[in-house]
C-alpha cells in the first residue's frame, strides 16, 4: 500500500463511561489515538442499497492493521463524528497490511 493512499488525519476516541451523583451511567469520550487513515464515502447509490438492507453505514475507514481499535469506540474527522459500526475486514491481499471498518454518522 502507498503511504499516500492514508491521506486522512483522525481522531479515534474510546468511550469511558463514569456514573453522575444519581449514579446514572454517562459517556465519556476520551481521545485514544490521532492515525493517518483513509475515508470513503459510500455512493448514493450504495446508500440506497445499505439503507434498504437496514445498515447506517455512509463511509469506510482504511487504517493499517491493529489490534487495537474495536466497534466501542468512535472516529472524529472534519468536525465530523462516526461510529465504528462493523469488526475490522482484513485487506484482499493477505490480510496482514490494512483493515476497514464500515463508519456510520453520529447525529
Amino acid at each position: 500500500m502507498r503511504a499516500s493512499e492514508l491521506c486522512h488525519r483522525v481522531l479515534i476516541q474510546s468511550n469511558k463511561p463514569t456514573r453522575d451523583e444519581n449514579n446514572h451511567e454517562t459517556p465519556v469520550w476520551s481521545d485514544y489515538k490521532t492515525l493517518w487513515a483513509k475515508i470513503d464515502f459510500l455512493s448514493v447509490k450504495d446508500a440506497i442499497q445499505a439503507k434498504a438492507a437496514g445498515s447506517q453505514t455512509i463511509a469506510r475507514l482504511k487504517l493499517r492493521k491493529r489490534k487495537d481499535i474495536h466497534t466501542g469506540m468512535r472516529v472524529l474527522h472534519r468536525d465530523q463524528i462516526f461510529q465504528i459500526t462493523s469488526p475490522p475486514m482484513p485487506d484482499n491481499t493477505n490480510g496482514h497490511i490494512y483493515m476497514t471498518f464500515e463508519l456510520a454518522i453520529v447525529e
